[in-house]
């Protein structure tokens, strides 16, 4: 009986419990797409990935509870709802234990329907996801759709958790329940923790101040040590609670009594329905605005890595470079084992030269240490200033498809990351008789392009001069290089199966070296092999760039679809108190159409008050933490400007408003009928 009681209950609730369904199926869905990432193909393609499965799970472990938090709020409203049909059924006779499993069978019951419809539309969310990946990799993917069983039993798992422990929670409460709880439960709001409006200003003004000194404490730091970041967050979360608990009463004292504003353009009833919402609902405010500020964190956080991890690969010009510590200038072994495996468009195999000057790289430290950038790696290699021939430095443009150079062979030029151009303009400028093995530096001679410096053991650190061939010839060989461009993007596979063919050949791994024999800095090349690099041995190293700003991403949906589906519940749990006060305002004489703009105007009122505390918290924490990845990331800045970070911002956003807007809109045809 309970069973067809539950499945009619189901059906005659389904509005109510329309959103519960929708929400928890995008939560299935996303769960099971981001899982499948930890059984794909692409994740074997690349093991330097293989952080990305344990990212996805403790990011997982995490939405388990907050999911099974919002299950249990949105099962806790559904009861609200329902409250005096289950005094009804109490007072007929049915004992608590009963309701609990009727409860538990209708919530399975939904359970089970979102999961299917949340794995088939997760299947397809998975797809596009993988698409996703590839191109962050340079791998072709063809579409098709694949179901991943690991992923669905993991997501089955997981779902299993958050539904059992939201309905375990709402079932210790009904176990207790008395009929007098279940009939006045719907009346009841939440505890006013504030019943005076002056100590409600008080506490708005100090939480502003709060606000105010977190945001300055992450913005400059005093402290220290991560201490003022941990203090500041502390600020920030308690000015969101403290701004939720008092705004009605600020709001009601500074505009209350002001009887010209309050009674113009039906302002009276939009005011008190607006202050009265919010009164009886501050603590879930505060909470949706935490939930709220994550996601947007997250996922401008999650850009800002993005975009750092693509700016990192545009400086990487080259697909394939393969170095030799000394002078060589056959290369040719390794051309005809690259040639017989993939379709190489053009190599170029070149040395870089070194002497005793340090005219450049003085300039160049000293551009670093003004970023305030301390401790980085001092590199073997690169005591001196670095140098190429003009000849080689041609046919490395011809190459790449840059712009052609006139150079004139009687004078010195210099190719360097842009933010050394205008030190070495200043440096030019300042000493007329600086020069090469006699050779002057042109005028207006600087090229700033791409090209495979901002990393070691590239053309390079930082800056090349470029030198009359004949001016080498009182120069040391740093070291010699061919450079590849393929046709097609190489995998983690493609770059084994060259080592494994180049007998001599390994892996160049610039995080892990060892101190020269003459004590003067840090070398990677710990072995007498040649070394490969290049673009794609690059991408190896930058995958968990690319896998924390997957998760981050994956975290940012989560949060906002727990906060918004919240909003929504309890935006409409108030529909009937609604249409009573409409049926009043007619009957005062208000037509309907203006009834609708006071609604539209309420909601979307209630819409963005718990987002635009969280969207300048977030923004600070955004540009905050995005400054700091690229000082860590580059020991120069390779943005010009800060707009990148605001770029990150928009982006954030954008895909923010588009989720959000669709509860909005959701929630406005449900307010409307």
């Amino acid at each position: 009986m309970l069973k067809k009681l539950s499945i009619r209950n189901a059906k005659r609730q389904s509005k109510d419990y329309l959103l519960y369904f929708i929400t928890l199926t995008c939560t299935v869905s996303f769960m099971y797409a981001f899982n499948s990432m930890i059984f794909s193909d692409i994740v074997k393609a690349f093991p330097s990935i293989g952080v990305l499965p344990c990212m996805i799970t403790v990011a997982s472990l995490l939405i388990v509870l907050i999911m099974g938090w919002m299950i249990g709020y949105m099962t806790k409203y559904i009861l609200k709802k329902r409250s005096r049909e289950l005094c009804i059924y109490m007072i007929s006779g049915i004992p608590n234990h009963s309701i609990g499993r009727l409860i538990f069978y209708e919530n399975s019951l939904i359970g089970i329907f979102a999961f299917v419809f949340g794995i088939l539309i997760g299947t397809l969310f998975s797809q596009l996801l993988e698409t996703i990946i590839s191109s962050m990799f340079g791998m072709a993917y063809v579409l098709r759709f694949r179901f991943s069983l690991n992923a669905a039993v993991l997501t089955c798992l997981y779902f299993g958790a958050m539904v059992l422990l939201a309905i375990r929670k709402n079932n210790k409460w009904i176990s207790r329940a008395t009929p007098y709880d279940l009939l006045y439960y719907e009346r009841q709001n939440e505890k006013r923790l504030l019943h005076n409006g002056v100590s409600a200003t008080i506490l708005f003004l100090v939480c502003v101040l709060t606000g105010c000194m977190g945001i300055f404490l992450m913005c400059t730091e005093p402290l220290g040590n991560g201490y003022d970041v941990l203090m500041g967050v502390v600020c920030l979360v308690l000015f969101l609670t403290g701004f939720f608990l008092s705004v009605p009463d600020f709001l009601i004292m500074r505009f209350g009594n002001r009887e010209k504003w309050k009674y113009e353009k039906n302002r009276l009833v939009l005011f008190r329905r607006f202050t009265e919402k919010i009164r009886s609902a501050s603590i879930i405010m505060g909470i949706l605005s935490i939930l709220f500020m994550l996601s947007l964190t997250f996922i401008g956080a999650g850009t800002a890595v993005y975009m750092i991890a693509e700016k990192n690969m545009e400086q990487s010009v080259f697909d394939i470079m393969i170095l030799h510590k000394a002078e060589s200038n056959d290369f040719s072994a390794y051309e005809n084992a690259l040639t017989l495996s993939f379709p190489v468009q053009s190599s170029y195999a070149y040395s870089i030269y070194t002497d005793n000057k340090n005219s450049f790289l003085t300039v160049r430290n000293t551009a670093i240490s003004s970023t305030g950038r301390s401790g980085y790696m001092s590199y073997a290699e690169y005591q001196h200033d670095t140098y190429m021939k003009q000849s080689d430095y041609k046919k490395l443009r011809e190459i790449l498809g840059l712009q052609a150079v006139e150079l004139n062979p009687s004078f010195c030029y210099i190719h360097c990351v842009p933010a050394l151009e205008k030190p070495f303009e200043a440096l030019i400028e300042r000493d007329k008789d600086l020069n090469c093995a006699g050779y002057l530096f042109a005028g207006n001679g600087i090229f700033c392009e791409p090209f495979s410096q901002m990393d070691t053991y590239g053309n390079g650190l930082d800056f090349c001069i470029i030198v009359p061939d004949a001016a080498v010839s009182q120069m040391t060989i740093l070291y010699s290089l061919l450079s590849v461009i393929t046709e097609t993007p190489l995998d983690n596979r493609d770059l084994q199966n060259i080592v494994e063919r180049c007998n001599g050949l390994s892996m160049l791994k610039r995080n892990v070296g060892k101190t020269a024999s003459d004590g003067s800095g840090i070398t990677a090349l710990i072995e007498n092999v040649d070394y490969l690099s290049g673009r794609w041995v690059d991408k190896e190293s930058l995958t968990q760039l690319y896998a924390m700003s997957i998760c981050l991403f994956y975290l940012s949906l989560v949060f906002e679809i727990t906060g918004a589906a919240i909003l929504v519940t309890q935006i409409l749990s108030d529909r009937e108190k609604k249409r009573q006060q409409d049926r009043i305002l007619q009957q005062l004489g208000m037509n309907a159409q203006d009834i609708e703009k006071l609604n539209n105007c309420q909601l979307s009122m209630m819409f963005l008050l718990p987002l635009l505390p969280a969207l300048i918290i977030s923004s600070c924490f955004v540009y905050i933490s995005a400054g700091k990845m690229q000082l860590s990331a580059f020991h120069l800045p390779v943005f010009s400007n800060n707009l990148w970070i605001f770029g990150s911002l928009c982006v954030a956003f954008v895909f923010f408003i588009l989720l959000y807007g669709i509860y909005y809109i959701a929630a406005r045809i449900s307010y409307r009928r």
